[in-house]
């Protein structure tokens, strides 16, 4: 784990985010630059934003993350595969994407695999890391919630996430959550979260608890030892 003494550690273990869909390009630069003077792990944004990210962090040890199919997860998907191809080809480095919560809540979880299998195989036939946003504000069953871990697990995936801490289906990170997720996958497989992680020591506690990496929108807050925005993410 990391020395939550240290700063610099901190933020290499924090994807700073801001996908907010009002968001200019004024504020991306000023975002992107915020992740460079921090040092954080990556700079998390729309897919839309990300050529002008890839050519601003040139050069630098910021990755470029953004999202896919986030956040209704209920395109095809053929969809979700084209979509991936041109997050590929604007160079994001990797994205997190939420698998269709619908598809497992309903039963139907051979197509809830399929969609992982494929989706992680082309998300590594083009060189990228993924992360699967598994909505727990949706799957609120702690024995469903396993099962997805698993599933993501299987698939290949790089990292399962309990929720991208947005909307409906996301929801706030618990120590609880990690636990299941940690105990429900193996490495390399690890875990990230995200939903109101906005003080250094929630954050740690997250990772006492089994995370590696956290998505929030109080990166700076938490690495400076402050209280994030309590509307963030």
């Amino acid at each position: 784990m990391i020395n939550f003494n240290d700063a610099k550690e901190v933020a290499s273990a924090i994807q700073y985010t801001n996908v907010n869909p009002n968001l200019t390009r004024d504020q991306v630069l000023a975002h992107l630059k915020t992740c460079v003077d921090y040092g954080f792990n990556a700079a998390m944004i729309g897919p839309c934003w990300v050529p002008l990210a890839k050519s601003v962090l040139a050069g630098t040890e910021v990755r470029v993350a953004s999202t896919l199919n986030f956040p209704m997860a209920n395109d095809t998907l053929e969809m979700k595969l084209a979509a991936l191809k041109e997050l590929a080809k604007a160079g994001a480095d990797e994205f997190d994407f939420p698998p269709n919560p619908g598809y497992l809540l309903g039963g139907d979880v051979e197509l809830y695999r399929e969609e992982l299998n494929l989706i992680v195989k082309a998300a590594h036939d083009e060189g990228m890391v993924i992360k699967a946003m598994l909505e727990f504000g949706f799957i609120t069953d702690n024995k469903l919630k396993a099962i997805s871990a698993q599933i993501a697990y299987e698939s290949g995936i790089d990292w399962v996430k309990q929720s991208s801490g947005w909307g409906v289906g996301g929801c706030v990170a618990t120590e609880e959550d990690v636990r299941i997720l940690a105990e429900n996958i193996q490495a390399p497989c690890r875990v990230k979260v995200s939903g109101k992680v906005n003080t250094r020591e929630k954050m740690e506690a997250l990772f006492k608890a089994g995370a590696e990496l956290v998505g929030t929108s109080s990166g700076p807050a938490i690495v400076d030892g402050l209280v994030g925005d309590i509307e963030g993410y």
